[in-house]
């Protein structure tokens, strides 16, 4: 079996992604499924996409195709650029060269198995292979590393005359491994598909599931283990730390154990998007989905889930939360309160009497959700310049000075993240601090014709998205100006275009510590 099941049709065909994708699909017939371009998003090691992933009773195999010409000088890889017409080093990359890139997707795929397996190797090391095909070389062209799970394939051996299913026979059975039951197979693809990057949702509603992997931190995978021997859990997590993701996750567990869980989520839109993937879930008659502390009718449930409650805690007195949830509930009944980690240095009536009582308390700090670029830029904002290094420049994060027409400028930043970077429409949302913002005719024409969706910051609490446009903040020397910015870009998770006044731009270069004529 292949997932996705069709061909997403965004890679040009000038890799040949496309042609081995519908000869994996047409031409093995081994026991196996194969994955293809999987993002390895991991938050140690620089992003891994691996072409393709075999997955058999007899191992794993990382795939990656070369289309173009490579040479080894002198020891050093080369790559032959077409366009520039000369050979060229490997540069700008996360590795130094093809062996190193497939060897090191390799090891990230193991280490992504072994985490959500407790900690154990689901498939035994020597299991785990890496092949590369370089489509227009000889293999004899190269000097390769004493290294028995790798293997390198030239372009006549994986030609349109030859079968790819003896070519994964060649890799799989060399060594005459015994084979894994099928469970380890079901196992694998479990893991894949409950582990995939679908961001604060049960499951995703677009196929993503098949495409992005999220790799959960150790401190996520040890809470998700551990929670379960603690009756009372506080868990404080940063911006972007996954506590929605989480949550979500945490509450299928238990309900799929046949406990009756009652889920609080204080994030309105989050809470709507939950409503209605919960009603295709099988789980749904053992979850109880509330959006507030009133709409709590009984205590008939096994464990209480909380998240998104920031509000109410600092607004509420901890009496009016004992109306529908008793002192009684809260020191007998079991529960997971997660709350935003600033919380954690802060005293509200309600959690100062949760941790009166004996209760886990639980510290996400890593940021798993944007790219360091935009973690910095926030904790430039927030002063806060301690769980991230500097960054040297910002690539995600593009700023761009609102002297011409709002709406035109707009319009290209669209057309660039839709053209450019192929991102799809309804990965775009346009963020704006007042509603005066967007009054402007213009703008909001142009956002209704494209159906952009646009939000205020804070309607779109509880929302996260691939690409954001913001509008609108000004006064950027306010600490409020800074904390709202600093929230915003965090829901964002690869790339933020940030409009500013050209009045803001002398602050702006303070925040960034830069010197040159614009940000």
């Amino acid at each position: 079996m292949i997932y996705p099941k069709q061909f997403h049709g965004k890679t040009r065909d000038i890799s040949l992604e496309s042609h081995y994708y519908h000869r994996f699909a047409k031409e093995i017939t081994i026991p196996c499924n194969i994955y293809y371009s999987l993002t390895l998003i991991t938050p140690d090691v620089p992003m891994r996409e691996i072409d393709f992933l075999v997955v058999s009773p007899y191992g794993v195999i990382t795939i990656e195709l070369k289309n173009g010409k490579w040479r080894q000088k002198k020891g050093e890889w080369e790559f032959y650029n077409v366009r520039g017409r000369e050979w060229e080093p490997v540069e700008g990359k996360s590795y130094k060269n093809p062996i190193e890139q497939v060897t090191t997707q390799r090891e990230i795929i193991r280490e992504f198995f072994k985490n959500h397996n407790q900690l154990v190797d689901l498939f035994p090391k020597e299991y785990y292979d890496s092949a590369i095909f370089f489509l227009k070389n000889d293999r004899k062209e190269f000097h390769l590393p004493n290294d028995q799970n790798l293997f390198v394939f030239g372009g006549k051996e994986v030609s349109d005359e030859t079968n790819l299913n003896s070519v994964l026979e060649s890799i799989l059975y060399q060594n005459n491994r015994e084979p894994l039951p099928d469970s380890v197979l079901v196992k694998a693809h479990e893991i894949i598909k409950k582990n995939l990057n679908f961001f604060q949702t049960f499951r995703s509603q677009k196929e993503k599931e098949e495409e992005n992997l999220l790799f959960f931190t150790k401190e996520q995978f040890s809470l998700v283990e551990g929670i379960n021997s603690f009756p009372h859990n506080l868990v404080f997590g940063s911006p972007g730390s996954g506590k929605s993701i989480l949550c979500g996750e945490i509450a299928l567990q238990k309900a799929r154990k046949g406990q009756k869980v009652l889920l609080w989520q204080g994030a309105k839109a989050l809470y709507e998007i939950w409503k209605e993937e919960l009603k295709n879930i099988p789980e749904k008659n053992n979850i109880e989905l509330i959006s507030h502390f009133s709409e709590i009718k009984h205590n008939h449930i096994d464990i209480l889930i909380v998240d998104g409650i920031e509000d109410i805690l600092n607004d509420k007195s901890q009496s009016d939360i004992f109306l529908y949830l008793s002192k009684y509930f809260w020191e007998e009944k079991e529960w997971i309160l997660f709350v935003s980690r600033r919380l954690k240095y802060t005293s509200t009536p309600f959690l100062d009497y949760l941790q009166s009582i004996p209760l886990h308390v639980w510290d996400i700090k890593r940021n798993i959700r944007n790219s360091p670029e935009i973690v910095s830029f926030a904790n430039r904002l927030l002063n806060d310049f301690s769980e991230t290094p500097m960054q040297n420049h910002f690539s995600d994060i593009q700023f761009i000075k609102t002297d011409d027409d709002l709406t035109d400028q707009i319009r290209w930043c669209y057309g660039y993240a839709k053209k450019v970077l192929e991102i799809e429409n309804d990965e775009i949302v346009v963020l704006y601090h007042t509603e005066e913002t967007i009054q402007n005719n213009g703008l909001k024409q142009f956002l209704v014709e494209n159906e952009m969706r646009h939000y205020s910051t804070k309607a779109f609490a509880g929302m996260e998205e691939t690409c954001g446009i913001l509008i609108g903040f000004e006064n950027w020397h306010l600490t409020e100006t800074k904390n709202s910015l600093a929230e915003t870009i965090l829901k964002i998770r690869s790339l933020v275009c940030v409009f500013y006044p050209p009045n803001e731009e002398e602050v702006i270069q303070t925040i960034l510590k830069k010197g040159d004529s614009g940000p």
